[in-house]
C-alpha cells in the first residue's frame, strides 16, 4: 500500500512541474514576440533544470540562432567570480580582508590606500570614485587600451564618502581586487580563474574575452533604438577586467550555482561573508552588497525568499542571475542587446519566471512604454503620438520609474529629433514628477537647441528635486555668471 501511494503522489507532482516549465516557456515566447528576449534563458528548481531555452540571433549578419551553448558577454557578472577568487586567496592565507587596498596597490594615494580595505572593495562601501561612470571616461576611446595611469587618476580622486559609511556600486573597486589577484597569484586574472574557478567548477564554457583569444560560439552584441539594430561599439575587455570581462553561458551558470550551493569552490565561513548583506545597495534599493553579490529577501508567493541577484550590462550584452538558495531555485537569463544601462525588461522575465517556479499566476506581458510609443511616433509623427501618451500607456506596460523613458528622449536626440526627446520628458515628468533627472535630461536637450532660458527653467527645477545633482550647479553657474 506504501509504494502504491508513493507512485501516485509521483504521478501527479510530474504534471505540476511540467506545467510550470510550459508556462514559462509561453512567457518566454511572448516576450521574444514583443522584442525583449533575444538570448537564453535558464530555469531550475530543487537543484534540477526544468527549463533551458535559446531565443533569437547570436548573429545578426549571418542571421545565426542562438542556442543553448550560446557564449554571452556576462559584464558586470564578472564581480561574483572577483570575489570568489578573493574569498580562495583569504581562505589561503594569501590575503586578509581587513588588509588596506595601499599594500597591495602602491600607486594609490596614501589616504586612500590607508583607509580603504579590500572588505570596502569587495561590498562596493569604499567611497572610491566609479571610473565607469565617470564623465567622459569612454569617450573616443571605448575600443582603446586604457593606460593603467588612467585609471588610478580617477580612482585616486578624493573618496565620495568615508569608508563602510554608505554603499555605492563602482566598478573602480573590482578593478583593483582583479590587480590584488594578480600580485599575489602571480598570474594573470584569466589564468588565476581558470584554474581556481573554471576548472574545479566544470564550467568549460567559461572564459575570460581577451581580445587576442578565440571563444567558440560566441554571440555578436547589438544595441537597439527606435526599433532598428545596430552592432554594439568595440570593447577593449582589459578595460573592464576583473570588473566585466569575463563571457559564459546559461548552462556554465548553473554549475556556477551548483558549486556555490556545495563546498566546491568556498569554505562554509567564506560563503557566509560572501552573502552577508553589509549596507543597502543603490542599484535596485531592495537588497543590499554583499561580496560580489546583492543579497537580501523579496515577498514571493506570500512568504520572504532569501535572493542572491547581480546583472550585467555592457554595450551590446545585458544578463542577470537571481538564486533562491534555500528552495535551490535560480533562474538566469543572458541577452545579446543593451546599450550599458539597466533596462527594466529582463527584471520583469525575472520577476514573472520566478512567480511561475513558485506556482503564482502571471498576467500575459505587455509591450514595453517605449517599443508602443516609437511605434507611434513613426505611424503618426511626434506630435499626435504625444497628445495619445495616457492612451498608449494603458496599453503598455507601466514603468517603474523614468529612467526607460528618458533612455528613449536620448535616443531621439541623437537622431537629430531634440524637440520630440524634450516632449517625451515632459510626459515621463507628469508621470514621475520627483525625478529630478529628467529635468537634468531636458535642460541638456533645451542647450542642444540653443534654448538657454528654458535649459535654466529645467536645470533649476532638477536641482531643486535633487539638491545633490552638481552636474546642474556647474551648467547654471556657466549659463548664469555672477
Amino acid at each position: 500500500m506504501r509504494k502504491i501511494l508513493i507512485a501516485l503522489l509521483l504521478l501527479f507532482a510530474l504534471p505540476a512541474k511540467a506545467d510550470r516549465a510550459a508556462d514559462i516557456d509561453r512567457l518566454a515566447k511572448r516576450y521574444h514576440s514583443l522584442g525583449q528576449l533575444d538570448g537564453a534563458v535558464l530555469v531550475a528548481d530543487h537543484g534540477k533544470v526544468v527549463y533551458h531555452r535559446a531565443f533569437g540571433l547570436a548573429n545578426r549578419e549571418w542571421k545565426i540562432p542562438h542556442t543553448t551553448d550560446t557564449v554571452f558577454r556576462v559584464a558586470s557578472l564578472t564581480k561574483q567570480f572577483t570575489a570568489t577568487l578573493v574569498m580562495q586567496l583569504a581562505e589561503q592565507g594569501k590575503l586578509r580582508l581587513g588588509d588596506p587596498i595601499g599594500k597591495y596597490v602602491p600607486e594609490l594615494d596614501s589616504g586612500i590606500g590607508r583607509r580603504v580595505t579590500l572588505h570596502h572593495l569587495m561590498n562596493h562601501t569604499s567611497g572610491i570614485v566609479d571610473y565607469a561612470n565617470y564623465p567622459g571616461f569612454w569617450a573616443n576611446r571605448l575600443g582603446e587600451k586604457v593606460p593603467k595611469a588612467d585609471f588610478l587618476a580617477i580612482i585616486n580622486r578624493p573618496l565620495e564618502f568615508e569608508p563602510g559609511s554608505q554603499g555605492h556600486y563602482s566598478s573602480s573597486n573590482y578593478t583593483l581586487l582583479g590587480w590584488v589577484i594578480e600580485k599575489q597569484t602571480g598570474k594573470t586574472y584569466s589564468e588565476a580563474l581558470d584554474s581556481m574557478i573554471l576548472h574545479p567548477a566544470g564550467m568549460q564554457r567559461t572564459a575570460y574575452d581577451a581580445p587576442d583569444r578565440i571563444i567558440p560560439r560566441k554571440a555578436s552584441g547589438y544595441v537597439r533604438a527606435l526599433g532598428e539594430y545596430r552592432p554594439a561599439d568595440p570593447l577593449w575587455i582589459p578595460n573592464v577586467g576583473a570588473g566585466g570581462g569575463v563571457a559564459s553561458t546559461t548552462g556554465d551558470f548553473f554549475r556556477l550555482d551548483r558549486a556555490l550551493a556545495g563546498n566546491t569552490l568556498l569554505k562554509p565561513e567564506s560563503k557566509r561573508q560572501m552573502f552577508t548583506a553589509y549596507v543597502k545597495d543603490d542599484v535596485w534599493g531592495d537588497l543590499g552588497y554583499g561580496y560580489g553579490w546583492l543579497v537580501g529577501t523579496r515577498t514571493i508567493a506570500g512568504k520572504p525568499r532569501l535572493v542572491h541577484e547581480h546583472g550585467g550590462n555592457a554595450n551590446g550584452f545585458r544578463t542577470l542571475v537571481t538564486r533562491y538558495p534555500e528552495d535551490g531555485k535560480l533562474v538566469v537569463i543572458f541577452l545579446n542587446e543593451g546599450n550599458g544601462n539597466k533596462g527594466p525588461e529582463i527584471y520583469r522575465m525575472r520577476r514573472d519566471f520566478t512567480d511561475v517556479l513558485y506556482g503564482q499566476a502571471v498576467a500575459q506581458p505587455k509591450p514595453s512604454l517605449n517599443d508602443v510609443l516609437a511605434a507611434e511616433i513613426r505611424h503618426a509623427g511626434s506630435d499626435a503620438a504625444l497628445a495619445r501618451f495616457k492612451i498608449l500607456l494603458a496599453q503598455s506596460d507601466t514603468p517603474e520609474d523614468g529612467d526607460a523613458l528618458n533612455r528613449l528622449a536620448y535616443q531621439y536626440a541623437e537622431a537629430g529629433q531634440a524637440a520630440t526627446g524634450i516632449a517625451i520628458l515632459q510626459r515621463a515628468s507628469e508621470l514621475f514628477p520627483r525625478d529630478g533627472n529628467l529635468h537634468d535630461s531636458m535642460g541638456e536637450l533645451y542647450l542642444a537647441l540653443g534654448e538657454n532660458a528654458k535649459a535654466i527653467t529645467a536645470y533649476r527645477r532638477a536641482l531643486q528635486l535633487d539638491p545633490g545633482n552638481t552636474n546642474a550647479v556647474a551648467i547654471l553657474k556657466r549659463l548664469q555668471p555672477e
